[in-house]
């Protein structure tokens, strides 16, 4: 099952909390696969704007965008959720460094 990452900006915490709502009612979503938070940055416009971000399975996912819409949400992300997960060692195109020093480099050596 293909699973999508959406997130929308909403002018305030209010619009997106009620978008929350309708969506956990409508698409049955677990706790963790919608949450709000405030939004913020130096790209941002001013003012008190919040993030929506959830999880939809991908045929649900056109239903999510116009119920987003008709909230005067702004949909800022749309991605696979593969996208969000670790690659595998072998996936990192030719890339050895993981954050942690490798076993027997300088780096790594405590003696």
């Amino acid at each position: 099952m293909i699973v999508r990452i959406l997130a929308a900006r909403f002018g305030d915490e209010t619009a997106a909390q009620k978008v929350v709502a309708l969506l956990r009612r409508r698409l049955d979503l677990g706790a963790t696969d919608l949450s709000v938070a405030p939004l913020g940055g130096v790209d941002q416009p001013p003012g008190p704007a919040s993030l929506l971000a959830g999880r939809f399975v991908d045929p649900r996912v056109s239903e999510v965008r116009e119920i987003i819409r008709q909230a005067g949400g702004e949909i800022v992300a749309d991605l696979d959720e593969g996208w969000t997960r670790p690659r595998a060692q072998g996936e990192r195109s030719g890339a050895r460094w993981n954050g942690l020093p490798s076993v027997g480099s300088a780096r790594g050596r405590t003696s």
